[in-house]
């Protein structure tokens, strides 16, 4: 019997990546300011956020030891360190999680799914706009958390109507895959804007971004989301004839009537909707809506909330999240965000803000290569944010063209939420290179050309 607890030869050279390439960095002279505390801190930081990407542990453990090792090491008080447990962040995430959960198994999105893909026609550019429609709605309802129902029901499609693995199913996989992540450019959610702001703050002080603000500051994504669904329907459009709005009728109509566990789904997720909504009025933190809204799902009168959407829950993401807050606080600590502030400014000093942003863009982007992009926000938002206070630029104006770029992806290995759909075996690398790749270009072209025209004529810039 082969013993599964050995550690392969392939798991014995990832770790020796893991340890040895972070420990080169003791090879850097100190200065007065590369201090050997930032250079520690670095090594530290460096070894997680390997262990991270390479997925060699469980996630929960560099996680549970990086924060552990700041205090232990002094490179900052734990007061400092752990800090993120007293704020918002990490409940929101938890709550964000239920939320999903509660989503996926009453099939409210499915509902919701057939009902645009027969709205728009059920041709194979019907079925994308559809799911254009799903992805925006659903995120309405459960911002940032329609991911993976998505991929079910996308997968589903692919299979019922016979597509294979195709270029066909490609459009439809990925189709799905950016109509859930996409809104998430303009609709508020607690994975990406409210992270990133978070890890800044050390440096930029409090900012509050309403679901308002957030929506209005990045209208112009709304349409970008029909762009990209629009040329990747182009892309990969079956030679024959495609019109399927008969299967869809039929699927719909076995979903029977709209059921009370829906119903009452659907109301606390309007609730939470206007929460945020309103939160310019009632002053509150939209975060604690997104911790506490989906504990109603338990409660008397509702209870559509199972003990398994509880104990199904991936605990380990809270806690990589609050890892990377940690590594902000410890980073604003020991003054890393001005150290790279310092170093990047003279590259960009004097430069035209298009040239600020586009190079921006591509250092995100390239980062993703190497780091996933919850580690871009961890390791990047920082000093990022120090280098617009430098250039007199807003923060957000940075924040949200990051969230634009780590978005962009050539291979599936660069973001989690990308693999999933390549997970089904529907797609073939080729046709995921060749779709990611256009809708890269046209990200660049859109930020460049649209956004940041767009956020000068506001003034936000």
């Amino acid at each position: 019997m082969q013993n599964i607890n050995k550690t392969t030869k392939k798991e014995w050279i990832i770790w020796a990546a893991c340890i040895i390439v972070p420990l080169l960095l003791f090879l850097i002279p100190t200065s007065e300011q590369f201090s050997a505390q930032i250079r520690l801190f670095l090594v530290l930081s460096f070894m997680a956020i390997l262990m991270f990407a390479f997925e060699i542990v469980p996630q929960a453990v560099p996680a549970i030891v990086l924060p552990i090792a700041y205090v232990l090491f002094g490179l900052a008080p734990s007061s400092v360190v752990f800090s993120a447990w007293a704020g918002y962040i990490p409940w929101m995430m938890l709550g964000g999680l239920v939320l999903a959960s509660v989503l996926q198994s009453t099939g409210l999105l499915t509902r919701i799914a057939y009902w645009c893909i027969i709205k728009t026609g059920g041709s194979y550019m019907g079925i994308l706009i559809g799911l254009a429609f799903t992805g925006i709605i659903g995120n309405l309802l459960a911002p940032g958390k329609v991911v993976i129902p998505m991929a079910a029901l996308t997968y589903g499609i692919c299979m019922a109507l016979n597509l294979g693995k195709s270029k066909a199913s490609a459009g439809i996989m990925l189709g799905g895959a950016v109509s859930a992540l996409l809104p998430q450019q303009f609709i508020y959610n607690p994975t990406n804007i409210a992270l990133t702001v978070g890890i800044g703050e050390p440096v930029t002080g409090k900012i509050d971004v309403s679901w308002w603000d957030y929506f209005y500051l990045n209208l112009p994504a709304l349409f970008f989301v029909f762009v990209v669904v629009i040329a990747i329907a182009i892309m990969c459009k079956p030679k024959d004839a495609f019109s399927e709005k008969e299967y869809f009728v039929k699927e719909y109509q076995k979903l029977g009537k709209v059921s009370m566990a829906e119903i009452k789904t659907m109301l606390v997720c309007c609730g939470l909707f206007a929460f945020l909504l309103t939160s310019k009025w009632h002053g509150l933190e939209v975060g604690w809506g997104f911790a506490l809204f989906p504990c109603l799902f338990f409660l008397p009168g509702i209870k559509v909330g199972k003990p398994e959407d509880l104990t199904s829950i991936n605990f380990s993401f809270v806690l990589f999240i609050t890892a990377c807050l940690a590594i902000g606080n410890t980073a604003s600590e020991l003054g890393v965000g001005q150290l790279i502030a310092d170093w990047a400014i003279p590259f960009i000093e004097g430069k035209s803000l298009f040239f600020t942003f586009g190079l921006t863009w591509c250092i995100i982007v390239l980062s993703n290569f190497v780091l996933t992009p919850l580690a871009i926000m961890a390791c990047l938002s920082l000093p990022m944010a120090q280098i617009a206070l430098n250039l007199g630029i807003d923060p957000l104006a940075i924040y949200f063209l990051m969230t634009n770029a780590y978005d962009q992806v050539l291979f599936p290995y660069e973001y989690a939420l990308y693999l999933i759909f390549f997970s089904f075996g529907l797609i073939r690398m080729k046709d995921f290179v060749s779709i990611m790749g256009v809708k890269m270009v046209l990200n660049f072209l859109f930020c460049m050309l649209v956004m940041v025209p767009f956020w000068m004529v506001i003034g936000l810039i």
